[in-house]
């Protein structure tokens, strides 16, 4: 590009016209004041006609905005090249919305064109690109994994330990209360006969001296030994009446204990935690560039 030319050789470095009136004289164009606007000219016209070649354009004397044109067709050129080797085809990248920005495709698992798309399918080959809905990218271990290979969740192998103290409780006392006296149930349990043992009175039916005689003694002192015994022999039976009668058992202040030895108890630890292994996290689509 040519440099600035020189102005005109005035006060002003302006042209004037001249007017015979007053015989004032015009500013006299020499040669060389137009050769330079016509070398500026020719300049910035091959300058121009450079910058519509840039953008495969030809100069079409009925248009006036080329110019603008080719201008902006470059610079959507030199922003795609930006972008290309910013975030080569094939780079999962986050974006914050639902719908994926022109020249982009969510990644959801779904197919795509090799042969449209061809530094697309280098990265993937298989010509379906990955789902990475509900996924976090993982860097690849050093062994054991291939990339693009999946991973479920879990957690790493670990143990809990739990633990009931093991003491001897030794005995314990209860406490020491008077239950008082305490009534057992009525029952009437009829005659009973007790054995024929010991010194001792009873009332009985006695036949004594004479035939046909017999009385109810009541107590020896009515018959002397004869109230004591039936026969001459000293035999003697009796019969007990027992009608209905209470019995009381007392049950006075006392203490019971309980031994309670060296013993353990179980533990059991209830599950806690989500359904999946989860980290704060905000969610985003992740988005490839098609090309």
């Amino acid at each position: 590009m040519k440099d600035i030319i020189e102005p005109v050789d005035t006060e002003d470095h302006l042209f004037h016209d001249g007017d015979p009136t007053t015989g004032a004289e015009g500013t006299i164009v020499h040669a060389r004041i137009m050769n330079a606007l016509q070398g500026a000219t020719i300049d910035i016209q091959t300058e121009n006609k450079n910058i519509l070649a840039e953008a495969k354009m030809t100069p079409d004397a009925s248009k006036n905005n080329q110019l603008v044109t080719a201008i902006k067709a470059i610079a959507t050129a030199i922003a795609n090249t930006a972008t290309a080797s910013a975030i080569p085809p094939g780079v999962p990248f986050p974006w914050p919305l639902d719908t994926p920005p022109a020249g982009y495709a969510l990644m959801q698992g779904q197919t795509f064109d090799t042969a449209k798309y061809p530094k697309l399918a280098t990265a993937y080959p298989s010509g379906k690109l990955p789902d990475l809905r509900g996924w976090i990218i993982k860097g690849k271990p050093e062994s054991g994994r291939a990339v693009l290979s999946v991973e479920q969740d879990g957690i790493k192998s670990h143990t809990h330990t739990a633990s009931v103290s093991n003491t001897d409780l030794g005995r314990k006392m209860t406490s020491a209360f008077d239950y008082g006296s305490k009534q057992t149930t009525s029952f009437d349990y009829g005659n009973k006969g007790t054995d024929a043992q010991g010194n001792h009175d009873h009332g009985y039916a006695y036949f004594g001296p004479g035939p046909n005689s017999w009385h109810i003694a009541l107590n020896d002192s009515w018959f002397g030994d004869q109230g004591r015994r039936t026969d001459v022999n000293g035999n003697h039976g009796h019969t007990v009446y027992i009608g209905p009668h209470d019995h009381w058992v007392g049950i006075g202040a006392h203490n019971h204990f309980i031994d309670m030895g060296a013993h353990g108890h179980s533990a059991t630890i209830d599950a806690t935690g989500n359904a999946e292994n989860t980290v704060k996290n905000i969610a985003f689509n992740y988005i490839v560039r098609l090309a």
